[in-house]
C-alpha cells in the first residue's frame, strides 16, 4: 500500500493535517473519522498518521472522497437526506410527511452518520430486519432510502447503487385482500342515504374515482362536449387543494350514467360539483366517512369502508365482467399494471362459471333430495 500526502502542523488551530494532492486538487484534511462516523481534529501526530493511513488505503482502493473528511459531512446520509428532502417540492403532502417521519424516526438514528458511498445491500438488510414496524412500513422506509440513493447516483454523488434487500419470511409484504361489494349492495346503501348526499357517492360508484378526488371535482373539469371528465385536483390530508397523483392527467370517459347524474345536480355558487348542500363547501373527509358508515350500517348491518365500497368495487366489478386488464388499468389511472392485477387475484365469476359448466345444479338436484320423515309404531320419527 502506498503512502500519500505529507503531515504538517497548523499553528493557528494547533492541529496536524494531511496535505494531499489528488487528481489535480489540493486537500488539507484535519479530521480523522472514528466509530459512528464522527470526525475528530488531529491534535497529535499519531492521529494524523492514522488519518494518512486511512486516506492512503482509500486511494489504493479507488474509493477516496475528500468529502468524507470534511466537518460539514455533506455526503453523510443524514445531511444529504435533509438537503434532498427540501428539494422534493413535487411530492404529495402525505408522501412528504411520511418521508420526513421515516428519516427522523428510523433512518437518521441508524444510518445518518454513514457516508452514502459506504451504504451496502447488507447494511440495508440488517437495518430492515431491526426495524420495529410492520412489513409494509419496512417496505416504505426502504423505498425512501433507495429513492435518496438513486437520486444521489443520478447526481453523480455516488458511483454505485446498492441493491434493495429482498423482504423474506416474516418481513415479506403480503397485500391485503381486496374487499368489494356487488351493485345490489351499493344500491341498498344509497337507499339509506339522504337524497341531498347521494350524488357524490353515486359518482364514486360510476367513475371509480378516489373520494378525495370527487370532493375536489369542479364544474370546469367536466367537458361534456368531449365526453370526458378531467380529474386534475384532489384534497391532501391537510385539506389543501393539490394536483392529483401522477405526471400525466388521464381523463375519465363520460358515460351515459355520469351524464345523467351531472344534468340532475342542482348547481349553486360553489365551483365544486359535489359541494355539501348543508354547508355550501366541499365535504370534509371525516364528515363524508360518517355519512357513509351510518348508511352502510343500516343497509348491510356492517360497515364496508367507503374506498372499498366504491373504487375497489368499481374495479372488481369490471374485472368480474371480463374487462381486459389494460382497460381497467386505464380507467383506474394506475401507472403500474401490477397494482391493477391485484384485483384479478380475487376474480371469482369466471371460476364459478367454469365449475358450474362441469357440475351443474341439475346434477345436484338429481343426486340429493330431502329425506322423508315417518313415525314408527312407537311414535318415534324415522328418516327414510
Amino acid at each position: 500500500m502506498g503512502t500519500y500526502g505529507k503531515l504538517r502542523f497548523d499553528g493557528h488551530s494547533k492541529a496536524y493535517f494531511l496535505d494531499l494532492w489528488q487528481d489535480g486538487e489540493r486537500h488539507r484534511l484535519y479530521r480523522l473519522p472514528i466509530m459512528g462516523g464522527d470526525l475528530v481534529l488531529c491534535k497529535t501526530k499519531e492521529m494524523a498518521k492514522a488519518l494518512q493511513y486511512v486516506v492512503s488505503r482509500q486511494i489504493d482502493q479507488g474509493i477516496f472522497r475528500a468529502e468524507r473528511f470534511k466537518q460539514k459531512k455533506p455526503l453523510h446520509l443524514k445531511a444529504y437526506a435533509e438537503s434532498w428532502l427540501k428539494k422534493q417540492t413535487h411530492l404529495m403532502a402525505a408522501t412528504y410527511r411520511d418521508y420526513e417521519s421515516y428519516l427522523r424516526r428510523y433512518i437518521n438514528p441508524a444510518l445518518g452518520d454513514i457516508f452514502i458511498d459506504d451504504i451496502t445491500t447488507g447494511m440495508l438488510g440488517d437495518f430492515m430486519k431491526a426495524l420495529p414496524v410492520a412489513p409494509k412500513t419496512k417496505k416504505n422506509i426502504l423505498g425512501c432510502i433507495m429513492k435518496i440513493l438513486r437520486d444521489a447516483k443520478i447526481a453523480g454523488d455516488i458511483t454505485e447503487l446498492p441493491e434493495k434487500p429482498i423482504q423474506r419470511g416474516k418481513d415479506k409484504v403480503i397485500d391485503p385482500e381486496v374487499i368489494w361489494i356487488e351493485p345490489e349492495a351499493q344500491n341498498a346503501i344509497l337507499d339509506q342515504l339522504r337524497e341531498i348526499h347521494r350524488p357524490l357517492f353515486m359518482f364514486l360508484m360510476l367513475s371509480g374515482c378516489r373520494p378525495s378526488e370527487a370532493r375536489a371535482l369542479r364544474w370546469v373539469d367536466i367537458h361534456a362536449e368531449r365526453s370526458e371528465i378531467i380529474v386534475a385536483k384532489t384534497f391532501d390530508y391537510k385539506g389543501n387543494l393539490v394536483p392529483v397523483k401522477g405526471k400525466k392527467i388521464l381523463p375519465i370517459p363520460m358515460t351515459e350514467g355520469l351524464h345523467y347524474l351531472f344534468e340532475n345536480i342542482t348547481r349553486n355558487l360553489s365551483p365544486y360539483v359535489f359541494a355539501n348542500p348543508l354547508t355550501g363547501r366541499p365535504y370534509r373527509r371525516d364528515a363524508l366517512d360518517k355519512i357513509w358508515r351510518k348508511a352502510c350500517k343500516k343497509a348491510l348491518g356492517d360497515v364496508v369502508p367507503l374506498y372499498s365500497s366504491t373504487r375497489h368495487s368499481y374495479a372488481s366489478q369490471l374485472v368480474n365482467a371480463g374487462v381486459d386488464v389494460a382497460i381497467v388499468q386505464r380507467l383506474l389511472r394506475h401507472t403500474d399494471v401490477r397494482i391493477t392485477k391485484r384485483y384479478y387475484e380475487y376474480k371469482t365469476s369466471p371460476l364459478r362459471i367454469s365449475v358450474e359448466n362441469v357440475r351443474s345444479i341439475f346434477d345436484v338436484r338429481k343426486t340429493v333430495s330431502k329425506p322423508s320423515v315417518n313415525s314408527n309404531d312407537d311414535g318415534k320419527e324415522v328418516i327414510n
